[in-house]
């Protein structure tokens, strides 16, 4: 089973390479159904996912108010989330929402049992904050671009050699309860 998961996911970055190779932006992302796709899969890699789930794993998909990218990013995500039906092997419920400040994120985060919040574009002047905010909380917090994880995200996507690659910060990790296994931080890059 371990193999078999660690191997999938494996492939899935690898497979990610034909997806992003046609893009012709110097400032390219990993596109947000791959994005999608690996948090479903990074769920399972982490060992406190089931208990903070609680049988539903409910993701936030937080954007910039008045921001039009950042509300395009936002519903993109959030369909592709939905489209999964399941994210570690539990029913989803997604929501989008702007965000509501750092201490609003909290306190949304604790009354709705939210077990992961995925972060749009436009939001990196808030990420530390955010992070700070969700210290000691048990939630997963997930970033668009590699360098929201040096910002406080728990977890980003890069591309390396027009190959996808996961960014994890292990301080941040540690602040919200998140303990990914070693064969997940085999294919990561670290931060913090």
């Amino acid at each position: 089973m371990r193999s078999g998961r660690r191997t999938w996911l494996g492939l899935m970055l690898s497979g990610a390479t034909l997806l992003v190779a046609g893009t012709a932006r110097a400032d390219a992302s990993v596109p947000h159904q791959l994005q999608a796709q690996l948090v479903g899969k990074l769920a399972s890699f982490d060992r406190n996912f089931q208990t903070r789930a609680a049988g539903t794993a409910r993701i936030l998909v937080v954007r910039k108010a008045g921001d039009a990218e950042s509300a395009r990013v936002a519903d993109n995500l959030a369909r592709a989330l939905v489209a999964l039906r399941q994210v570690g092997g539990m029913p989803t419920q997604v929501d989008v929402e702007a965000f509501p400040g750092a201490p609003g994120l909290a306190e949304r985060c604790r009354a709705g049992k939210i077990a992961i919040v995925f972060f749009s574009t436009g939001l990196e002047g808030e990420m530390a904050a955010a992070g700070a905010a969700l210290a000691g909380a048990d939630i997963l917090t997930v970033g668009t671009t590699a360098s929201d994880a040096s910002r406080g995200a728990v977890v980003a996507f890069d591309l390396e050699e027009g190959r996808a690659k996961i960014v994890v910060n292990l301080a941040r990790a540690r602040a919200q309860n998140v303990s990914f296994k070693a064969e997940l931080l085999k294919l990561s890059r670290i931060v913090g």
